[in-house]
């Protein structure tokens, strides 16, 4: 139906009446109510508060990137692969049979590549979306072929039939299971694809892929953790270990980056590790916090996305050493940018903030000893951010700033949708403990 009117709506208001159909769609997913049991809707799709809750995140990005796409050529086209896209989402996220979770979670692959090819930035966008593909399809074959194997000594692809020790008999096995959700998260070491994607992606290309397809991997492992989850616990140490490094790693090269978009990807990759080290850590407060931190980064990082794009469309640059001073010309984006970007490093009232609390807690109850790990990763994390801000913020206006036009009422607008949704839900948020 959405397609069909994507067509009837004159093309100059179209992204203001298909945004707000997509907000209106989440309210009334609010009427659902809240069950501990899966609900089937029909064969093969049903819904609890996992899947609830990212579809109601899922309406509200792909609304706010709708609205943040006004100077998009081939309008047409380019709306069409997004609600292609968000319909593909939304049946992975309603789906309980194993392989058609899979089939859409690599589907999805599709029209963002398309997105990115079409519409992005340089000519890098060629490299960038082959290193998208190939990095996310080929580490989820070998997942095709362990569903297809498990199809058929079970004759099942039911998502809640717990697995039996024949299938998952040796490591290397149960690894397949973990690989392909993990680089799509991504995993250190399986970052690559990630900040070429995001520097050549369009504005709402880029909240979409932060927003959702980085939470896919998240998702996927809390499902596969419901039928396997005593195996969990093989490579628990290693994972949270890794992946509390690799997000290490991560903050100091954020400290070491001039590209505005570039910081914000690889603070990402630093969010995501905080979320393998909560799943893994395989207690409920672990799960609850990575799933708070879903959420919460998803609705950080796409305002992120969205202020870097308002910093380039009046300078034509993402350099720092080119946006800088900006507080002296445009007040108001300077208090924007400070209210999300407070937002995305967990301070109060930020829902970023107890996701991050409960991730602490959840992880050092287990393993008291990842403690400095985890301390240094949280610190440099607000260092980058403050970095970030003060940098843009502050210091000597560059001379060619003086033409700055300032923001729109659009824009306004979608920043702080940003901004007040990451702050109230702080309000609810033991609504998502009942699944827990």
């Amino acid at each position: 139906m959405l397609m069909t009117l994507m067509f009837l709506i004159h093309p100059y208001m179209k992204f203001w009446k298909l945004s707000l159909c997509l907000i209106f769609m989440s309210f009334l997913l609010m009427k659902y109510s809240i069950s501990l049991f899966f609900s089937n809707l029909t064969m093969n799709m049903g819904c609890d508060i996992l899947s609830l809750f990212m579809i109601m995140l899922l309406i509200l990005i792909f609304s706010l990137s709708i609205m943040a796409s006004k100077n998009i050529f081939l309008l047409n086209y380019y709306f069409f692969l997004i609600l292609i896209l968000m319909k593909i989402l939304m049946v992975l996220f309603l789906t309980s049979n194993l392989l058609f979770f899979y089939i859409f979670f690599e589907i999805s692959l599709i029209p963002m590549m398309l997105i990115i090819l079409g519409w992005g930035m340089k000519i890098e966008r060629m490299q960038a979306s082959i290193y998208f593909l190939f990095y996310t399809m080929f580490s989820s074959l070998p997942l095709l072929y362990k569903l297809m194997f498990y199809f058929y000594f079970t004759s099942s692809n039911y998502m809640f039939l717990y697995m039996s020790n024949f299938f998952l008999k040796n490591y290397f096995t149960i690894f397949f299971f973990f690989f392909a959700f993990l680089v799509k998260m991504p995993i250190f070491m399986f970052h690559l694809w990630l900040p070429k994607a995001h520097v050549e992606a369009p504005v709402s290309g880029s909240m979409i892929l932060a927003g959702i397809l980085l939470k896919l991997g998240g998702y996927g492992l809390m499902r596969m953790m419901m039928i396997m989850m005593e195996y969990f616990y093989i490579y628990s140490n290693f994972l949270i270990s890794f992946s509390l490094w690799g997000g290490l790693m991560i903050s100091f090269s954020c400290l070491n980056q001039l590209d505005l978009k570039m910081i914000v990807a690889f603070s990402s990759i630093s969010h995501m590790s905080l979320l393998i080290s909560g799943i893994f850590s395989l207690n409920k407060l672990g799960l609850y916090g990575s799933y708070l931190i879903m959420i919460s980064h998803g609705l950080t990082s796409s305002g992120l996305f969205m202020l870097v794009n308002i910093f380039y469309e009046r300078t034509h640059s993402r350099s720092l050493i080119l946006n800088k001073g900006l507080m002296n010309i445009s007040p108001n984006l300077s208090f924007m940018s400070f209210l999300i970007i407070s937002s995305s490093m967990a301070s109060p009232p930020s829902i970023n903030l107890l996701s991050e609390f409960i991730l602490c807690y959840s992880i050092l109850y287990m393993y008291i000893y990842f403690i400095f790990m985890m301390f240094f990763m949280l610190l440099i994390s607000v260092g980058y951010s403050m970095y970030m801000y003060s940098f843009n913020q502050h210091g000597k206006l560059f001379k060619g700033m003086y033409f700055f036009k300032n923001m729109f009422m659009l824009e306004y607008l979608n920043i702080f949708m940003h901004w007040i949704l990451a702050n109230l839900l702080i309000l609810k948020s033991e609504f998502l403990i009942l699944f827990f």
